[in-house]
Formats: C-alpha cells, sequence, structure tokens
C-alpha cells in the first residue's frame, strides 16, 4: 500500500512539473528532459513512470479536464435560478480554462489533432457542454423564465459566444480584462432569453 501512495505521489508531482514546463516552452517543444529536470529526477526515473511525452500530455489533460468538468458541476449546482445557473456556467468555463492553460491548449491547438484522445477530450467536452447547457434551458423554460424555441441550436449558439470570447482571453492574458466583457455579454444574452 505505501509503495502505491509513493508512485501516485511521483507520478503527481510529474504531473505538476510537466505542467510548468509545458507553459514554459510550450506543448510541442518540452522534452522528457525538460519535464525530469523540472521534477528534480533522472531522465531514466521519469520513463519508469511515463512511457512517453504523449502518456503525460494525455494524463495533465485529463486531470485538468476533469477539474474543470468537476468546477463546472458545482457552479452550477450552487445557482439557483437557471438565469444564475448559466451565468455560473460561463464564468466558471472562462476563468477555469485561464487557469488550466494546458487542457485549454489541447481544445485549441491544430498541431495536437494528430493525437487520437486530444480528439476523444474534445468531443467529450463538447458532449459534456451541450448536454450541460441544454439542461439549464430546460429549466428556465420549464419554470418560465426562458422563452426559447430550439434548445439544441440555442444550447450551439451559446457555445459558439463563449468559443469566441476565448481569444479575447488568449490575447487579454488576465481574467480581470475578461470578467466586463463576460458580464455584459450575460447581461444581453439573458434579455434575450428571459421571457420579462
Amino acid at each position: 500500500m505505501q509503495v502505491v501512495v509513493q508512485s501516485k505521489d511521483v507520478a503527481q508531482r510529474i504531473l505538476q512539473a510537466a505542467i510548468r514546463v509545458f507553459n514554459k516552452y510550450g506543448l510541442r517543444k518540452t522534452t522528457m528532459r525538460d519535464i525530469a529536470e523540472s521534477a528534480g529526477m533522472s531522465k531514466s526515473s521519469l520513463y519508469y513512470y511515463f512511457r512517453d511525452k504523449k502518456k503525460i500530455l494525455s494524463s495533465v489533460i485529463r486531470q485538468e479536464a476533469e477539474t474543470l468538468i468537476e468546477k463546472l458541476h458545482t457552479a452550477v449546482q450552487q445557482a439557483a435560478s437557471p438565469q444564475e445557473k448559466l451565468r455560473a456556467y460561463v464564468i466558471t468555463r472562462m476563468s477555469s480554462l485561464f487557469e488550466l492553460s494546458i487542457y485549454y491548449a489541447s481544445l485549441t491547438e491544430t498541431y495536437l489533432e494528430q493525437y487520437a484522445f486530444i480528439e476523444q477530450e474534445r468531443e467529450t467536452f463538447t458532449n459534456f457542454e451541450n448536454s450541460t447547457i441544454q439542461e439549464i434551458l430546460s429549466e428556465g423554460i420549464n419554470t418560465g423564465v426562458f422563452r426559447i424555441s430550439d434548445i439544441l441550436t440555442t444550447a450551439r449558439m451559446l457555445i459558439i459566444i463563449m468559443k469566441g470570447m476565448e481569444l479575447r482571453l488568449i490575447i487579454g492574458k488576465s481574467m480581470d480584462d475578461l470578467d466586463d466583457t463576460v458580464n455584459a455579454m450575460l447581461d444581453i444574452l439573458l434579455q434575450g432569453l428571459e421571457t420579462q
């Protein structure tokens, strides 16, 4: 049991080191040597835990995806009304993507399309996002606060708007810079969805 715990601790230390190095050099330029040095271990020791950079990257992405989805679930569950749930979802999504830079890069960097696990992760997140937003919109219709004729199309449009705002996040490199834009967009959006 002690060996398994230590092994998990070392693997986690490697993943944290990989995140630091990926952020410093980028996903493409980072080497196994860079990760080993950042983790304070030899390259051969690193290979004991992860056979290649692809395996490390997939582990980091999986871990960050779980973190993002958990944060989004929590934000939505803690909000009371459909309007608050939608606002909580968008704000949490934008701020979390800024924090989870490797996951965000995996969703946007085209050279990563060569990896099947990246495409699977993109599809998984898109499906999660579609179903979560559709649930919020359905709740809004059922409680009489939203007037929407096509939930699927509305959910897709919301996702497109959020993806468009991501570009601002990349350019600005600051969530503070994005807060006003996100809140203004949400005010306009909710006015269009609400029955009033």
